[in-house]
């Protein structure tokens, strides 16, 4: 039955790229069989509950192989039809060309770009694994489920798979099983012109088990290999399946032009025929298939229904367990949160405010959970009072990610969409750039990660241009559906934490100081602060002939450049603009209120490159900002290097103030 179910699932997947004329036709004809037996008779799923709790989690890694998923789905019941599959790749339909979390059924995560699915794979194995610690009991276990993920050469060769691998075998999470699809071909040709190490040595080396020789083919030997990755009791598992790219097609099979076109019309009839497929029947589904994977969803019910009842006891044993679980699987804020009379004594780094009260917003919030990558110290975004998650210890709920940004980002993605948590993580801001592809995959899927990135301009100081941010402000911003957050003392630093909680539907990156910061009086007080920018200081009765606009520690400058200006007879108003885009988002009206009349000189001090800024000037303006790469030096000598000097500015504004510089 399962020779034949891949062979369905072969024949459906090369008639959707057919039909749209695009697609990638290898995978699927190579991993067939691995697709029947895991859907068929291995994975825990319901697919009329696809967010059950307690269902086993399946990543395509190798996410450009989706006609092999879109197919699987549909023939294991979920809300995806024969007609959904007819539009493949084609707009807003439910089977987009790779696989996207929230447009289709039975989708745990986004996947395409290679290795961030495996990563992501991670972060819901080790999910599962501080789940469980925390709301199974001695006679109920609620959270028991697997992750399971299939991975291409092409996700072996990114380094993303190598940083999660080694973090995963270092926790020992026995219940991640990868599943390797070796067929020796990659894009543009076979894998020894670029890839000729031992995969199966290298994750031997990370602590893995490995089950070598698997003929992804023999459905007898998948299951075999599935059967023994779940006896592992203390290591995640790697199944080494080695596939021919393309099975069954007569003249491409085992060939690079599978990969990612269409077969062809003269292709397609060859490889029908050598299945014993209806040669002039497209998309089509046998009885028998159907009738199976009808008896298989009954049994699926059934265990899902059995699961339910478990729960229901469990609720009424552990009453608190449960609402506890509600709070954390729906991330429920406690009623009573309060942050604004949190005692913080300033100057002080926004850094170090933010630490203050991420502990106790983890007092408050138990599901509350994350780490750095290896720079704690530093960033300060450790949970003091609690402990840290390691392999003998999963109730803790600081993850140390080591050295590791890029695997740490994908991983709490993985955390994020398996859903029990709110996950932070925390790294230098420059180093947001070793991260960024999973930022973007945060932001694609709206998924609720915080992102504490510290150490936010050349005021770093001695480090150097390496660790000095200059453009990852400004590229950060042009992210679709990133909250951005950079605030200016430790008032604005308790306001900015108020407003990611409330965000349950995308990231935000909270961008913070290094240094010492003064608090800032505001005149207005701070009830404008969530709409991304409002007016901090006006002098009273006067219109102002100048509006100074910054984000976080340059506001302190803007203040003291705002002081010269009044000894010198010029009236201003200090705008902070903590987050741009979502003061971009007002509307008009909020905005030139805020900005002030149209003939005032706009200023803009903020020390990164500043590209956006120019939606918010007017035909009189100045700006500070830096037109290039940082130096080693002092902190206060790189102020007045790069022109972040309140006299040097004051007496600029001066000058166009009084016309005598063009």
């Amino acid at each position: 039955m399962f020779n034949r179910i891949a062979n369905i699932v072969r024949g459906l997947a090369v008639d959707m790229i057919e039909k749209a004329n695009s697609g990638h036709p290898g995978l699927p004809l190579g991993c067939a069989e691995i697709g029947a037996v895991l859907f068929g008779d291995v994975l825990k799923y319901d697919s009329a509950v696809p967010d059950w709790p307690d269902r086993d989690r399946f990543v395509l890694s190798a996410g450009h192989g989706s006609a092999w998923l879109y197919s699987l789905l549909h023939l294991s019941g979920y809300k995806l039809s024969l007609e959904d599959l007819k539009k493949f790749r084609q707009l807003n339909s439910k089977t987009p060309g790779h696989p996207e979390y929230g447009e289709t059924p039975g989708i745990e995560v986004s996947t395409g770009p290679l290795g961030q699915g495996f990563a992501n794979a991670v972060g819901m194995a080790l999910a599962e694994k501080m789940l469980a610690v925390r709301f199974n009991t001695k006679d109920y276990k609620i959270v028991d489920h697997y992750t399971y993920t299939l991975l291409s050469d092409g996700c072996m060769m990114e380094g993303v798979t190598s940083e999660a691998a080694s973090l995963a075998g270092h926790l020992g999470l026995e219940k991640l099983i990868a599943i390797y699809d070796d067929n020796k071909i990659c894009l543009s040709g076979e894998t020894k012109i670029t890839f000729t190490e031992s995969v199966a040595d290298r994750f031997k080396a990370y602590n893995w088990q490995v089950i070598e020789n698997v003929d992804g083919h023999k459905v007898e030997e998948i299951k075999d290999a599935l059967l023994e990755a779940k006896k592992s009791k203390n290591k995640p598992t790697l199944i080494i399946a080695r596939t021919h790219i393309g099975y069954g097609a007569p003249t491409k099979q085992d060939s690079c032009s599978c990969h990612g076109s269409p077969l062809g019309e003269e292709e397609v009839r060859g490889l029908k025929k050598n299945l014993g497929l209806p040669l002039d029947e497209k998309f089509y589904v046998s009885a028998e298939v159907r009738e199976f994977f009808e008896n298989r969803k009954k049994e699926l019910i059934k265990k899902r229904e059995e699961w339910q009842n478990l729960f229901e006891e469990w609720t009424k044993k552990s009453p608190l367990l449960r609402k506890k679980w509600d709070e954390a699987l729906n991330l429920v804020l406690p009623p009573d949160l309060e942050l604004e009379s949190l005692e913080i004594k300033s100057p002080v780094a926004t850094r170090v405010a933010s630490s203050i009260v991420l502990n106790k917003l983890a007092d408050e919030i138990p599901y509350l959970i994350g780490g750095s990558a290896d720079l704690e110290p530093s960033t300060k975004a450790y949970l003091s009072k609690y402990e840290d998650v390691q392999k003998d210890n999963f109730n803790g709920r600081n993850i140390r990610f080591g050295v590791r940004e890029h695997a740490m980002g994908a991983i709490v993605n993985g955390i994020a969409v398996h859903k029990g948590f709110r996950p932070y993580c925390s790294t230098f801001f420059v180093f947001s750039d070793y991260i960024r592809p999973a930022i973007r995959m945060a932001a694609l899927m709206k998924l609720p990660v915080i992102y504490i990135f510290t150490h936010d301009s050349f005021f770093v100081g001695e480090d150097g241009p390496t660790h000095q941010p200059v453009e990852q402000l400004e590229s950060l911003r042009t992210i679709p559906n990133l909250k951005i957050i950079r605030p200016a003392d430790e008032e604005e630093t308790k306001l900015a934490w108020r407003e990611i909680l409330k965000k349950t539907e995308e990231p935000t990156a909270l961008i913070l100081s290094r240094q010492d910061l003064p608090h800032l009086e505001k005149s207005r007080g701070v009830k404008e602060f969530a709409r991304g920018g409002y007016i901090i200081s006006h002098q009273e009765k006067e219109v102002p002939q100048v509006v100074l606009m910054a984000s976080g520690s340059e506001v302190s400058i803007a203040l003291k450049v705002s002081l010269i200006l009044k000894v010198n007879g010029i009236a201003s108003r200090i705008v902070s603009i903590p987050d741009r885009e979502e003061f971009l988002r007002q509307g008009e009206k909020y905005i030139e209120e805020v900005l002030g009349p149209q003939d005032a000189l706009r200023v803009v001090i903020e020390a990164n490159t500043g590209q956006g800024w120019y939606q918010l000037l007017n035909n009189s303006h100045y700006t500070v900002f830096m037109k290039s790469f940082g130096k080693s030096a002092p902190a206060q000598q790189l102020a007045d290097y790069f022109g972040f000097n309140p006299e040097k500015i004051a007496q600029k504004i001066i000058q166009l103030c009084q016309g005598t510089v063009l």
